[in-house]
């Protein structure tokens, strides 16, 4: 009988699960959008009772597909950082606080300021941001007392599914690597819970296994009310970053991924970690033995080009509607007809509520367009907001430690061949897309099959699933021009810092 196994990934916009066989092949799937709630400018939180109920329709939706007894393992991954909080019960205490979030700011600044960020940096190879777990920790202590008192565990979003479907209370270390981790070890650094104030607070954090020990057969009540057998192995982790990384295929030394969805993730393989004195970005456990990830993760990728369509570009959308084409279609066939450079138009995209967290940190950080003229049209603000992710993706490649071996691109920008073409003449690299739509639902169900014995290891396990799909070659007159436009990025973004530093000021008062 052939064999499947479903992957569970739950994003920041959305989740769904992925029906594999055992060759990676997606044979069916099932998503919901989730709902953002944004009490303040500088807050993003979910309902944790929300995300669970649409994994369990997820999942019963696409176990539909194939005889129950066929499906015989199911892996999860989700967003990473933020901060998932349940009582003595397993309740949520409120919602969860995602990773984009930005109310820790007044810690990052503190701590920035008294060598604290630096101090954790030697140790744990990540720059704090606002969506870390420990700031948001910070800001529950001083702000929510009542929430600290009633919890029981800090989680991660993964922890919480994990233990929905197994009554399981584990982390894993690549989530755990965001801050608290001794890479080396894979355990929990205890220095760190010490720099961070939070040292109080540490037996509420679960015990870290690896993504390979974190295993557990299903709950059989659940098992039946989802339409599977008990024998369904669960597994969790790694988180997202490190689940596209093994989906894509990305796993030796100077291999990158860049992940284009809510946020823009660019990550690289490194085979020490600690290696580096680039005060910036963040450092994981690879899923693999004897592999880390150091990423520059930018804070918004694919959002920028909703928000512009929902705003400033509703007139595209019924342009597009009345000449019978699909919106992101008719956009790129508009952005062709303007030059590199958009006429002008500058773009940074610096739109979630976190402000931005790489290749530098500044939490106050706000999306803008500058250069506009009376001469500018539409069509240059659609190119300048498409270059503008590109030029945040050449700031984040300028800032990695090894010498980039090739990059991978997959997330929802992967599904556009004029936006990967930007990419690959903005870094001056090829950019190389990979078979297959769902790559982080992928690694976990990679995760699981190499756990259940169907591959030896995961380096046979990527050898066997993963395929290139589409490669694209940069023009080496457009990365000329795109380094040109690159310096006024650059001079532009850094001029804006103490605009950004009265903005938010001014909304404080």
């Amino acid at each position: 009988m052939k064999q499947y196994i479903i992957g569970i990934d739950s994003g920041t916009s959305g989740i769904k699960a992925v029906l594999f066989d055992t060759d990676g092949q997606e044979v069916a799937k099932k998503g919901f959008p989730l709902q953002a709630y944004i009490p303040r400018e500088d807050m993003y939180e979910e309902e944790m009772d929300e995300i669970w109920e649409k994994a369990k329709i997820c999942v019963t939706e696409v176990a539909k597909a194939v005889d129950k007894d066929a499906i015989i393992g199911l892996g999860m991954t989700a967003q990473a950082d933020g901060l998932w909080i349940v009582d003595e019960n397993m309740k949520p205490v409120r919602r969860g606080c995602c990773f984009c979030d930005g109310r820790s700011g007044e810690f990052v600044e503190q701590w920035q300021a008294d060598g604290t960020i630096e101090k954790l940096f030697e140790v744990t190879g990540t720059w704090l941001f606002t969506g870390n777990q420990n700031g948001i920790v910070r800001w529950m202590d001083k702000y929510e007392p009542e929430t600290v008192r009633k919890s029981r565990w800090f989680l991660h979003l993964k922890d919480y599914l994990y233990y929905q479907f197994t009554g399981v209370i584990s982390t894993d270390a690549s989530d755990q690597s965001l801050v608290l981790l001794d890479q080396k070890k894979r355990d929990y650094l205890e220095d760190a819970f010490r720099l961070c104030g939070i040292e109080k607070y540490r037996e509420k954090y679960p015990p870290i296994r690896t993504p390979k020990e974190n295993s557990c057969l299903i709950r059989p009540e659940l098992a039946k009310e989802l339409g599977l057998t008990e024998n369904v192995l669960i597994t969790s982790g790694p988180t997202d970053v490190d689940a596209c990384a093994l989906g894509s295929g990305v796993v030796e030394k100077g291999e990158c991924c860049s992940i284009m969805g809510t946020a823009a993730l660019h990550e690289m393989v490194l085979d020490e970690p600690l290696q580096d004195q680039i005060h910036s970005g963040m450092t994981m456990t690879h899923v693999m033995e004897g592999r880390w990830l150091r990423l520059m993760a930018s804070l918004a990728g694919t959002p920028n080009l909703e928000w512009m369509l929902k705003t400033i570009g509703t007139g595209i959308s019924q342009e597009a509607e009345k000449q019978g084409k699909n919106v992101y279609s008719y956009m790129e066939e508009l952005i062709e007809t303007v030059p590199i450079g958009s006429n002008g138009v500058m773009y940074h995209p610096y739109l979630l509520t976190g402000g931005e967290r790489a290749p530098f940190t500044e939490p106050r950080a706000r999306a803008s367009y500058t250069g506009l003229g009376v001469g500018n049209t539409l069509a240059d603000i659609v190119r300048a907001t498409y270059e503008g992710v590109a030029f945040a993706m050449l700031d984040c490649y300028s800032h990695m430690p090894l010498p980039v071996k090739r990059i991978v691109v997959c997330g929802g920008g992967a599904k556009s061949a004029v936006w990967c073409q930007i990419f690959a003449d903005a870094v001056g690299m090829e950019i190389i897309t990979i078979r297959g739509e769902e790559l982080g639902a992928r690694g976990v169900m990679m995760n699981n099959a190499v756990i259940q014995g169907l591959y030896p290891d995961y380096k046979t396990a990527v050898d066997s699933i993963v395929r290139v799909d589409k490669v694209y070659r940069p023009i080496e007159e457009n990365h000329k021009q795109y380094l040109k436009f690159y310096e006024l990025y650059k001079l532009i973004r850094n001029s804006l810092h103490d605009a950004w530093k009265l903005r938010a000021k001014l909304f404080e008062d």
